[in-house]
């Protein structure tokens, strides 16, 4: 690697951060590509070089890690990189930031609710996993970027992939058709939830692929508006820890598919907290279903007919508790001569 040389726009003799970066770009980058930055700033306020391995080792990351951030802040704009010769970065222009910069559109890996009549919504048909041979891997293998994706996949997973890790990779890639970039991004999500299974990871990817999301930028929205929604409403079923599958399709049912906001949800959550300490998930699911069907989508109309109800409950005309009825026995008393009987009973 030769030494790069590192230019800025304006005056940058102190090391600052724009609020802008912070406000705006921050956010949505990982931890490497904050560190990679921000080392950039403070590089071309003391005017010093540097190679990609002196990053590298300063954070404990691979070079791979480092020019791939290097990347990310070239696409969005932040830096411009040069190359020699050989194809290596030799020169890298930090670009002052704009002010005011128009935000990306957020996506939501959950489909935002209808303003007014909500419609059902059509997932697309996730393509089934074929029996891959030796002989599918083995191309898959020699594509080029296979071998890197490997070893990115390995280093994120902190273990060797099998024979079948790799089919499911190779399942990703080709027919759920995600780009080695995009599944960098789906290992990077999976891994920060402690989850490293490929079990999981497909489970992710499939989701992914259901909601249209395709470009890293779609997936990264997605992801902070998908975790934001999730844990909103386990943290109002009185929910702690990493929600389950089963607890995450209930969820996208009730903001995706029944199209209800999280108002109308926290509502139908508040009402299961208060009847019952287990089951809270079907609970709610219950109470969702049930004001879908009566077409009740917005606390306004739910508080109404809830209204109706009692009303209805407080008109209905009492009936008077009737007075004892007067029974007349049919049954005559007598009088029994019970020492006779005993008499009787003695002799015979």
């Amino acid at each position: 690697m030769s030494r790069i040389t590192l230019t800025g726009d304006g005056n940058l003799g102190t090391t600052s951060v724009s609020n802008v970066f912070i406000d705006q770009y921050m956010k949505e980058a990982n931890d490497a590509q904050i560190k990679v930055y921000l080392y950039l700033l403070r590089s071309t306020s003391s005017n010093r070089s540097f190679e990609i391995g002196d990053i590298a080792e300063e954070f404990n990351h691979t070079e791979k890690d480092v020019i791939r951030a290097l990347k990310y802040w070239e696409r969005l704009g932040l830096i411009a990189l040069r190359y020699d010769n050989a194809g290596e970065i030799c020169g890298i222009n930090l670009i002052g930031i704009k002010s005011n910069p128009t935000p990306a559109p957020v996506l939501s890996i959950v489909p935002a609710p209808a303003e007014k009549k909500p419609a059902e919504v059509v997932k697309p048909a996730v393509p089934e996993k074929p029996t891959y041979g030796a002989d599918d891997l083995k191309a898959f293998k020699d594509e080029p970027g296979t071998e890197e994706l490997i070893a990115i996949t390995e280093s994120y997973l902190a273990k060797t992939i099998s024979p079948s890790d790799l089919r499911s990779l190779l399942y990703i890639h080709k027919e759920l058709s995600f780009d080695f970039e995009m599944i960098d991004l789906l290992l990077q999500y999976c891994v920060s939830k402690n989850k490293k299974s490929f079990n999981y990871i497909e489970t992710v990817a499939t989701s992914w692929y259901e909601q249209g999301i395709k470009t890293p930028a779609q997936a990264k929205n997605g992801i902070s508006r998908y975790d934001r929604n999730i844990f909103d409403v386990m943290k109002a079923l009185g929910k702690t820890g990493t929600p389950t599958i089963k607890e995450v399709e209930y969820i996208n049912r009730w903001i995706g598919s029944y199209g209800f906001s999280k108002d109308v949800i926290f509502a139908a959550c508040e009402r299961a907290v208060m009847k019952t300490d287990t089951d809270r998930f079907p609970y709610t699911e219950g109470i969702l279903s049930k004001w879908k069907t009566q077409g009740l989508m917005t606390l306004d109309a739910i508080q109404a007919a809830e209204a109706d109800y009692r009303k209805s409950k407080k008109s209905v005309p009492v009936r008077p508790v009737s007075a004892p009825v007067a029974v007349n026995s049919s049954f005559q008393k007598t009088n029994y001569d019970f020492a006779a009987l005993q008499r009787f009973i003695n002799e015979n």
